[in-house]
């Protein structure tokens, strides 16, 4: 088999969002019904997984620049990261403004933080404001209470238990989950509640592996 007939191996194209994800109900954004929310930053991850939207959690500092970049390159709406946590009350601000004016659809808190500063964060932007629930015991009631839009539920191993318990106390909330990376566990999480499901795709290297594994075994 010649090499050029095999060149189609060296391409992450094969891998896609779980086709599972399309049955959950979706969480309406303007006019776009969004199921899937890709959770990445890498363009090439956005150009290439068909995703109805992105969201841009990082663990380094928050850019409005990188903001830009992303909203201005995605086809779909994009939920910006802007930290959060208790001692970041103003920069979680200015970000969040940030954000919108370069055109993002809404913007995720994504560290622990008192209801009493979502309030005040709440009353300085005009957008969607999506929360990210990392333990079963967060103070969901004073959460909404305090202007959270969106939950997206993120709590590890228990997160079916958490969007179950969630969804049972708010039957009108929207909600988001990690689903996982299988599609059962897709599955159980949307049963459970779910409006949208949250992907974590694999790293590169991890799809790189796949990809030259494969290619190497036909020459083996």
């Amino acid at each position: 088999m010649s090499l050029q007939q095999q060149d189609f191996l060296l391409s992450a194209n094969k891998f896609h969002i779980p086709d599972v994800i399309a049955e959950s109900p979706g969480i309406k954004i303007g006019n776009e019904l969004v199921r899937s929310v890709l959770l990445s930053t890498d363009l090439a991850y956005i150009q290439n997984l068909d995703a109805d939207s992105i969201m841009t959690v990082n663990p380094f500092n928050k850019s409005n620049e990188l903001d830009k970049v992303i909203v201005d390159f995605a086809s779909g709406p994009v939920f910006c990261d802007v930290g959060g946590g208790l001692l970041r009350e103003q920069q979680t601000i200015e970000l969040a403004k940030g954000a919108f004016m370069v055109g993002a659809a809404g913007v995720v808190i994504t560290k622990p933080t008192a209801p009493e500063i979502i309030k005040n964060i709440r009353a300085e932007i005009d957008g969607i404001l999506i929360y990210t629930v990392m333990f079963d015991a967060e103070p969901i009631q004073d959460l909404l209470n305090a202007g959270v839009d969106i939950l997206n539920i993120s709590t590890g191993e228990i997160t079916v238990d958490t969007v179950a318990k969630i969804r049972d106390q708010f039957p009108e909330m929207k909600i988001m989950a990690s689903g996982g990376p299988h599609d059962s566990s897709i599955r159980e999480t949307i049963k459970a509640g779910a409006d949208a499901i949250v992907f974590n795709p694999p790293t590169a290297t991890e799809i790189l592996r796949t990809v030259f594994d494969e290619y190497r075994s036909q020459w083996a």
